[in-house]
């Protein structure tokens, strides 16, 4: 099969990311929840289930240093896109310095392989990528330029391909990065994976958007949630964030898609789909809490709409609406061809001084 780019929408994931306060808003409602965390020796475990771009773990990083600055920690992410990857190494550096007695793991495996490290397809486990990268000195531009040259690793380690059987990206080969400060490796050294671990039972799991929101809630148990929930330490908490709906977003898709339902099951409908499906004996260890809603906004300037829908607000509201709600490339193609949908959308945006989102937070605890 011949090699080629992974991008998921990722264009559209980057614009979002940087006109819209999501990441922010999810790191100040998961604050609460880590200040009731109980770490148990030998170390804080804390899991990203899907990276993005970073911005959310170092939030989530920050917030837990100050609660616990002298425990260890061991932090992992998965996450199979190279440019993702890259972009959170970017923000680690500033990590070291303020939490030196920190592990940090990097990993391209699947939600059920990643918390053990060990790739499920034999032939592939054969060939696993696992290195270690001990940073030397003792400062922020020491570490940053040591983690940029980290690129030809990621160029070689996080090739991407399809699934034969189901057209899914997938890793061309099972990787792992194991990062820490040298001049740490001793205290370091009983918390630090290594190859043929044992699985990694996690503290806190973060899990944010991390299945497409038209899947079914058996697929999203079964891909993502399931295999999060096994992966929690006795009173871990596993969050999980998605979209919601019932905001101005859906207000212009259903205008412009009246069939169109991005949001097929939620909250209330997982829960329920988990307690019918799961073992007995272990959902009696579960602690289901009640779904919230959380609104968050695309960031515009004043003048944006005090003066006029001004092009770049339109742009960037028509691209986080469509990449929100998984609208079909074909259908945005079909509804740019002439301008209704951009005066609906600006009607939106004046109705509702700019754009808002909701999203929807799940809490899982094993007690």
């Amino acid at each position: 099969m011949a090699d080629f780019r992974f991008f998921d929408s990722r264009q559209k994931y980057l614009l979002f990311v940087t006109t819209t306060n999501e990441k922010t808003i999810i790191a100040e409602k998961i604050d609460p929840i880590i200040k009731t965390l109980i770490p148990k020796k030998p170390a804080l475990k804390i899991f990203d289930a899907g990276l993005g771009d970073g911005t959310l773990l170092m939030n989530v990083l920050r917030n837990c240093h100050r609660k616990f600055p002298t425990i260890p920690f061991l932090v992992a992410g998965k996450e199979v896109s190279m440019e993702d990857v890259r972009l959170t190494i970017e923000k680690l550096a500033d990590r070291f310095i303020e939490h030196p007695n920190m592990v940090f793991v990097l990993t391209n495996l699947h939600y059920n392989e990643s918390t053990s490290l060990k790739s499920n397809n034999k032939r592939k486990q054969k060939n696993f990528f696992f290195k270690n990268v001990p940073l030397k000195g003792n400062s922020s531009s020491e570490f940053n330029y040591q983690l940029s040259k980290l690129d030809p690793i990621l160029k070689k380690a996080w090739q991407v391909e399809r699934n034969p059987k189901n057209g899914n990206t997938t890793y061309k080969q099972p990787s792992a990065l194991i990062i820490y400060r040298q001049d740490h490796e001793m205290t370091l050294h009983h918390i630090m994976p290594k190859k043929n671990n044992e699985k990694i039972l996690f503290d806190l799991i973060v899990a944010s958007q991390p299945y497409r929101s038209r899947i079914t809630e058996k697929q999203k148990y079964n891909y993502v949630i399931k295999p999060m929930i096994e992966s929690l330490n006795t009173n871990g908490k596993l969050i999980v964030t998605h979209a919601f709906g019932n905001d101005p977003a859906t207000e212009l898709v259903k205008k412009l898609w009246p069939k169109d339902n991005p949001f097929p099951n939620l909250g209330n409908e997982i829960i329920k789909y988990i307690k019918d499906n799961i073992d007995q004996s272990y959902l009696k260890q579960l602690k289901f809490h009640k779904p919230k809603i959380f609104k968050y906004n695309l960031r515009a300037l004043p003048n944006e709409i005090e003066d006029g829908i001004s092009t770049s607000l339109i742009f960037s509201a028509w691209n986080n609406i469509n990449y929100v709600t998984q609208i079909n490339d074909n259908k945005i193609k079909e509804a740019e061809k002439n301008n209704k949908c951009f005066e609906i959308l600006s009607n939106i945006l004046k109705k509702n001084d700019g754009l808002y989102f909701n999203n929807e937070m799940l809490l899982i605890e094993k007690k």
